[in-house]
């Protein structure tokens, strides 16, 4: 994965992408990777990416390695919406197991409740998480070798 990941910047830096366009375009696909929904994270980075004219590769790439952290995110996220909007049926992931597994059509209204409450968690924390993660994105394409030739990326 890690030859992968390398072999991308590379094509990405031959295609004249400066360290903070990659550094916005890989920041702004993880935080859009961990957007605690299963669908449309692939669309919005399409759409992003085109709007902001980013690198469509490059964001799709970190879309798709933030997916396990999507996962892992999407509980705290849930607890987090939960605490802010307390209202609604309560969520517990024992209710959510049986839900997918017996009658998923009875608790459809539990999962979409707590994916909005997910969702709104995310848009709290997401615009800081995007902000430190550019920063410390672009400092550190800064700091690569192949970043810093001045032929490619004048200061």
């Amino acid at each position: 994965m890690r030859e992968r990941f390398n072999e991308l910047i590379s094509k990405a830096l031959s295609q004249g992408i400066s360290p903070r366009q990659l550094a916005l375009t890989v920041a702004i696909g993880v935080i859009i990777g961990v957007l605690p929904v299963v669908w449309g994270s692939t669309l919005l980075c399409v759409i992003i990416a085109f709007f902001l004219r980013l690198n469509q590769a490059v964001i799709q790439v970190a879309n798709y390695l933030a997916y396990p952290i999507q996962i892992a995110l999407y509980i705290p996220f849930y607890r987090i919406g939960a605490k802010i909007f307390p209202w609604g049926p309560s969520f517990s992931q024992k209710a959510h197991y049986s839900g997918l597994q017996n009658q998923w059509s009875e608790n459809i209204l539990v999962f979409i409740l707590a994916t909005l409450k997910a969702i709104s968690a995310w848009l709290i924390i997401a615009p800081l998480a995007a902000i430190l993660l550019y920063l410390i994105l672009w400092v550190i394409f800064n700091r690569i070798p192949l970043f810093c030739s001045e032929r490619q990326f004048p200061s």
